[in-house]
């Protein structure tokens, strides 16, 4: 692990801190439920981080506190003797308590008296106090967050490790679980995405070598050229038995991701789900895609264009409760004509049937479901396959009410429909991606 030496105002704090990945890890699983920077700075400051093998952690305010807590027992057992020390040092310990407990709520760390932790709790704990004040700067002088006026917010550099870090997550569970029949017909480790198909190896060839193929090659050649001298022979490879992996075929492609942003979707961590998934994509595809166009649309209420720079900091729309498919397809249906390839989709996360729709550009809303918000919204799906895009949705429940909806799309479009759980959001929709990414390439 690197070490970090740095100055926190002008006072030297020595690392043996925090790796600063880990403490924006920590921070990324903060910022997707809370949505914002700073308030997930706060809890970061309160909750700390557990120390692994490679890192030593990072104490937390509770941490602090509970410290102060068992020092505190022990002061007032020796001043209920009369102890005239021991009942001063529990006056000071219990101010310091109440600085820390002002800090914990989301105060200024620079208001809690350092030297009293120092004098009070010993010299180690005073440097682990300083390693946590000095948690934004850390991040900020590792081009993760920047301070904008009196808040901090995401650099780019920060919105990258978030979005590779929530991409990691989703590949690493798909090691885990093989997902049943969903296989990506995609070869290799990490983010080395390369189609199962292999071709010879032809100069100029990025050389990612089908390493099986190309013994089996070998051994074939071999197996009809002269005799096989006694005690076996090495295999002697040639250039005509290399095969590597298709990578060159570059098939642009359209899509526009569908998130509903209404009031339901707040429950069981299903917006949370959605979140990450999206920003998991739009990484993958910079990544591994990058002449592919992604559109981000968040539809409740209306349905307004996204960017990805507000994902971490996205929040569903309290003001706006209600599941307006229309509008979303509507929108989704304008970018992606707009782009110049006959490649389209359309993927839509939502947890439940639409409930509004547009009725001289207002609003109208009915729980259960009016026929006519349902009628308009199958409407929508009817265009959409009418421009050859093609659309899947991922359903976070499986209510009699929206089976019979999802049914009546998948009848008239050409795409499909997955019922998934929030905890599996991530490996459904980017499994399925990879296999129409791949679809496209081989067409």
């Amino acid at each position: 692990m690197i070490g970090y030496r740095y100055f926190y105002g002008n006072k030297p704090v020595f690392g043996n801190s925090a790796d600063p990945e880990q403490i924006l890890d920590h921070l990324t699983d903060l910022l997707l439920h809370e949505n914002d920077v700073n308030k997930s700075l706060d809890l970061l400051k309160q909750q700390g981080l557990k120390s692994k093998k490679e890192s030593p952690g990072l104490k937390g305010i509770h941490d602090f506190l509970e410290e102060v807590r068992r020092l505190k027992q022990k002061l007032q057992e020796a001043a209920s003797s009369g102890n005239a020390k021991a009942i001063e040092e529990l006056k000071r310990l219990e101010k310091l308590e109440h600085e820390l407990r002002r800090a914990s709520w989301g105060l200024d760390l620079e208001k809690v008296n350092d030297q009293e932790i120092r004098e009070m709790l010993g010299e180690e704990s005073y440097q682990l106090w300083n390693n946590l004040k000095a948690i934004p700067r850390l991040l900020e002088v590792n081009g993760y967050i920047e301070k904008l006026g009196a808040k901090y917010v995401l650099t780019p550099k920060g919105m990258r490790k978030i979005g590779q870090r929530a991409l990691k997550d989703i590949f690493a569970s798909l090691t885990r679980d093989a997902l049943g029949n969903h296989e990506t017909h995609f070869r290799g480790n990490g983010f080395s995405l390369l189609l199962e198909e292999s071709k010879p190896y032809q100069f100029g060839d990025p050389f990612h070598l089908n390493l099986s193929r190309t013994l089996m090659n070998t051994l074939g050649r071999q197996a009809f050229s002269s005799p096989r001298a006694k005690g076996g022979r090495l295999l002697e490879l040639q250039q005509d038995d290399f095969e590597v992996y298709q990578t060159e075929k570059r098939t642009r492609a359209a899509v526009a991701l569908m998130l509903d942003m209404s009031g339901s979707m707040a429950r069981d961590e299903k917006f949370f789900a959605a979140k990450k998934v999206a920003m998991a994509l739009h990484t993958l595809m910079q990544s591994h895609f990058p002449h592919d166009r992604l559109h981000l649309i968040g539809f409740s209420s209306y349905a307004r264009a996204l960017k990805s720079k507000d994902l971490p900091c996205l929040n569903w729309d309290l003001d706006n409760p209600y599941t307006n498919m229309e509008e979303g397809l509507i929108l989704a249906k304008s970018l992606l004509n707009r782009e110049h390839t006959p490649n389209k989709q359309i993927i839509m996360v939502s947890d439940g049937e639409p409930t509004a729709h547009l009725e001289n550009g207002k609003v109208f809303f009915q729980f259960p479901s009016h026929p006519q918000t349902l009628a308009k919204t199958l409407s929508e799906f009817k265009k959409c396959a009418a421009c050859g895009i093609n659309l899947n949705i991922f359903m976070l429940g499986q209510d009699a009410h929206l089976l019979q909806f999802v049914q009546q799309v998948s009848r008239m479009n050409r795409g499909r429909a997955f019922y998934t759980t929030p905890n599996n959001l991530g490996r459904y929709l980017l499994v399925d991606f990879l296999s129409q990414k791949r679809k496209w390439i081989l067409a």
